[in-house]
């Protein structure tokens, strides 16, 4: 009966360890991956030379604004490559935020998915727009604040450019 019970405890421990495991494996794999990705847009920063004081990283975005020079860097990681844009805000006019949005119909309800989000920024020369992809349904499966980190970065924008034309 002894023996019976070591074996009962010994199989539930192993089955324990086969479900738990894989969850412990799968968060180190997660938290690795966006430790190297963090180091990646960190040296990408330094080699740019921008001091930024304020800062946001998600999925496999970056974004941050340097007061001193009045520049914002947004990186994004594309197939292991960085892709950066450096926006000098002394050259925007205007900064908006475009969403497309889709209905869809879930347990007879109608709701309305986020399909992209971009912060698009017109320059006061030429007719530039640069466009800052935040969030795209193809390419992110979650959503993590996106609208009102959207409007976050917006409102610093326009703050800082109404900064630059008073100087």
């Amino acid at each position: 009966m002894l023996a019976i019970k070591i074996s009962m405890s010994v199989i539930y421990t192993i089955t324990t360890l086969f479900c738990v495991l894989p969850c412990i494996y799968f968060i180190f794999i997660g938290k690795n991956n966006t430790t190297k990705k963090e180091k990646l847009f960190k040296n990408t920063i330094r080699n740019e030379n921008v001091s930024l004081s304020e800062t946001e990283q998600w999925h496999n975005n970056f974004i941050g604004f340097d007061d001193y020079q009045n520049i914002l860097v947004f990186m994004q990681l594309i197939n292991e490559e960085v892709s950066l844009l450096k926006i000098d805000l002394n050259q925007i006019k205007g900064c908006q935020i475009n969403k497309k949005t889709r209905d869809v119909k879930r347990e007879n309800k109608m709701h309305t998915e986020l399909q992209s989000l971009n912060l698009e920024l017109m320059f006061l020369k030429k007719d530039k727009i640069s466009t800052l992809n935040l969030y795209d349904v193809n390419s992110e499966f979650t959503q993590d604040s996106e609208i009102e980190r959207a409007e976050k970065w917006q409102k610093l924008i326009q703050q800082n450019k109404l900064k630059a034309a008073l100087k």
